[in-house]
C-alpha cells in the first residue's frame, strides 16, 4: 500500500526546500525525499577536519538568497527557527604577485581610496559604473525573479524600455552580451582593477572570453560593495535546518536516506515515486525533481516515456568545468604579503590576472589539470567566530576550474589518473600557490580535507563532473533556454512533473528563486 501526498519533492537542496515550505504553508501535504543522510544538497556544513571547526562544504555566500523573493516573503519563518546572519563589511579582495592587493569594502570612502591608489582614471570609471548600475539594475533584477518567458516578464521588459529609453536599453543589452574581458577592458585601464571583476564570472563557468559573462561581475561587485557579504551564522546547515523546521511546522515531511529509483507515470501523468527499497509513494498533485534533466532521463524515467527530442536535448545538457574544495583547519590567521588588512576580507581571489584565468579556463576545458588555477579563499571564521575554536580559523578554498577527468597536466608533474589518486597532489599545488601570497599557511595547517570534482558528484549527483553550479550558464543554455528550450518554466513533457534547482532559471548559486517561482506557479493552478 502506498502513502499519499499532495506533492513529492525529490532532493533536499535549498530550492526544493523553499518550494516545499511554500506549498506546506498553503496547506498541501508535502514530502521531501533525500537519498543522503544529511539534507541540503550543495548547502551543507560539517566538522570535516577537526572537532570545533565548522566548514561550509560547498556553497557559502548567501547574498543572493537574502536579496531574493523567497527570503523577503518567508525570512521571518526561517529566523523563528534559528536562522541568523553575519555580514562582512570587507566583502572581497584580490592579491597579486608583487605583494600588493586591492579590496572592495562596504565603506564607500575606503573603496574609493583603494581605486584611487591604483588609478585616478579607474576611480572615475568606478563612479560612472555605479551610476549605470543604479539606473539599470533595478530594471533587470525583477526579471530574474519572474518566469521566462511570461506575460509578467514581457511587461517588465516594456517597463524597462520606457524607463531607460532606446539608447540606454541598447547599451544595457550590449553590456549583458559582453564577455568579462570586454566588460572590464572597455571601462578600466589597470590590470589590477580589471582583475577585481573577472573572478565573479568564473564563479560560474564564464571564462574571461565567454560572451554573456559580463552580467555577473556587473551585479556582484557593486552588490557586495553596497550590502557587504552575507553568511549563515554557525554554518550554512543552519539555513537548511531552519527551512526544514518551518516545513515540519506545517506538517511537511523530510525523509532522509530515501533514494528514488523511479518516477511513476500513468497516462502521461506523474503519480508518485518508487523508492530503492520498493516502497511506493503517491502524489495527488505534483512530483517535483530538484534535479538536472540528466538525472531525470538516466535515473528516474525510461527514455521511451519522453519525446525523443526532449531526450536528445537532455542528453546534450552541458555541464561546466569542475571544482575542487579544500578545507583547512588553521592554528592562526593567514598572513598575507599584501598586508594584515587582507586577513579580514571574506573572500580573497587569487587569479591573479585576466590572462591567468583565461589560461586556466582553456586548460581545464581541454581536459588538462591547470598549472595555476584560480583560487577563491574564504575566511568565514574571521567574520563568524562561532565556526572555529578561540584563536583558530577555518579556511575555505574553492579551486576553479578543473576537468572532470584528466587527460594530462599542464605542468607535466601529475600523471593522469582517477581523482582519488590525484587530488592530494593537486591540493599540494594549490597550497603552494596560496603560500606565494600568504607565506605562513603551511606552518599553521592543523588538518585538511580535500574534495575533488568527483567527490562533489558522488555526494550530489546534480554536480556532474564537479560542476558546482548544476550546468553551464553559457548563452545557449540560459535565460529562456534553461534547462531545455521550450521547457524553461519548470515544466517537463510529463503532466504534473516539474523541475527546479540550479539547472532551471535563474540558474546556479544560492538564491531559492526557482523553488519560489515554481511553488507560486503551482498555487495559481
Amino acid at each position: 500500500m502506498g502513502v499519499d501526498f499532495d506533492a513529492i519533492i525529490i532532493g533536499s537542496g535549498h530550492n526544493g526546500l523553499a518550494c516545499a515550505l511554500i506549498l506546506a504553508k498553503a496547506g498541501w501535504k508535502v514530502a521531501v525525499l533525500e537519498k543522503a543522510d544529511i539534507p541540503g544538497g550543495a548547502s551543507k556544513s560539517a566538522e570535516i577536519t577537526q572537532k570545533g571547526f565548522i566548514h561550509d562544504l560547498y556553497a557559502t555566500n548567501i547574498g543572493s538568497f537574502l536579496g531574493g523573493p523567497f527570503y523577503r516573503e518567508f525570512g521571518q519563518d526561517m529566523h523563528r527557527h534559528g536562522f541568523s546572519t553575519v555580514f562582512a563589511d570587507k566583502p572581497f579582495a584580490n592579491v597579486f604577485p608583487d605583494g600588493t592587493g586591492v579590496g572592495v569594502y562596504k565603506d564607500e570612502e575606503k573603496t574609493n581610496t583603494a581605486f584611487k591608489n591604483i588609478s585616478e582614471s579607474d576611480y572615475h570609471a568606478w563612479q560612472q559604473l555605479k551610476q549605470d548600475f543604479d539606473a539599470t539594475v533595478p530594471q533587470m533584477v525583477p526579471l530574474m525573479e519572474m518566469e521566462l518567458p511570461s506575460w509578467q516578464a514581457g511587461k517588465q521588459l516594456i517597463k524597462m524600455y520606457r524607463t531607460l529609453k532606446f539608447k540606454r536599453t541598447m547599451e544595457l543589452g550590449s553590456l549583458i552580451l559582453q564577455s568579462p574581458r570586454e566588460f572590464v577592458e572597455s571601462r578600466f585601464e589597470s590590470e589590477k582593477i580589471r582583475a577585481l571583476f573577472v573572478p565573479w564570472a568564473f564563479h560560474l563557468d564564464f571564462g574571461p572570453d565567454v560572451s554573456n559573462g559580463a552580467v555577473f561581475p556587473y551585479i556582484e561587485v557593486i552588490s557586495n560593495h553596497r550590502n557587504g557579504m552575507g553568511f549563515t551564522k554557525g554554518g550554512i546547515s543552519h539555513l537548511i535546518g531552519s527551512l526544514i523546521a518551518a516545513i515540519k511546522e506545517h506538517n511537511g515531511q523530510i525523509l532522509l536516506g530515501k533514494s528514488v529509483d523511479q518516477i511513476l507515470i500513468k497516462n502521461n501523468k506523474a503519480v508518485g515515486v518508487r523508492l530503492s527499497d520498493g516502497q511506493e509513494l503517491y502524489a495527488k498533485r505534483v512530483v517535483i525533481g530538484n534535479i538536472t534533466p540528466t538525472q531525470l532521463i538516466t535515473r528516474l524515467l525510461k527514455k521511451e516515456q519522453l519525446p525523443s527530442q526532449y531526450v536528445q536535448k537532455a542528453e546534450n545538457y552541458r555541464y561546466g568545468p569542475g571544482t575542487m574544495m579544500i578545507h583547512l583547519a588553521l592554528d592562526d590567521k593567514l598572513q598575507w604579503k599584501a598586508g594584515e588588512e587582507f586577513s579580514s576580507f571574506a573572500y580573497v581571489h587569487i587569479g591573479p590576472y585576466i590572462n591567468d584565468i583565461a589560461k586556466t579556463y582553456v586548460e581545464a576545458t581541454n581536459g588538462l589539470l591547470p598549472e595555476s588555477p584560480m583560487l577563491v579563499v574564504g575566511q568565514q571564521s574571521v567574520i563568524d567566530t562561532s565556526r572555529a575554536p578561540e584563536g583558530k580559523q577555518t579556511l575555505w578554498v574553492q579551486v576553479r576550474a578543473l576537468p572532470a577527468k584528466s587527460k594530462g597536466d599542464a605542468a607535466n608533474q601529475i600523471q593522469p589518473a582517477t581523482w582519488d589518486s590525484m587530488k592530494g597532489q593537486y591540493a599540494d599545488r594549490v597550497i603552494d600557490k596560496l603560500a606565494q601570497y600568504a607565506p605562513n599557511v603551511k606552518g599553521i595547517i592543523l588538518d585538511r580535507k580535500v574534495l575533488s570534482p568527483m567527490d562533489l558528484q558522488n555526494d550530489n549527483p546534480n554536480l556532474v563532473g564537479g560542476d558546482s553550479v548544476g550546468g553551464s550558464h553559457h548563452l545557449f543554455q540560459y535565460y529562456i533556454f534553461r534547462p531545455i528550450p521550450g521547457y524553461s518554466r519548470y515544466n517537463t513533457p510529463i503532466d504534473r512533473l516539474y523541475l527546479c534547482g540550479a539547472a532551471t532559471w535563474p540558474g546556479g548559486g544560492l538564491n531559492g528563486t526557482s523553488g519560489y517561482l515554481l511553488a507560486k506557479k503551482l498555487l495559481r493552478k
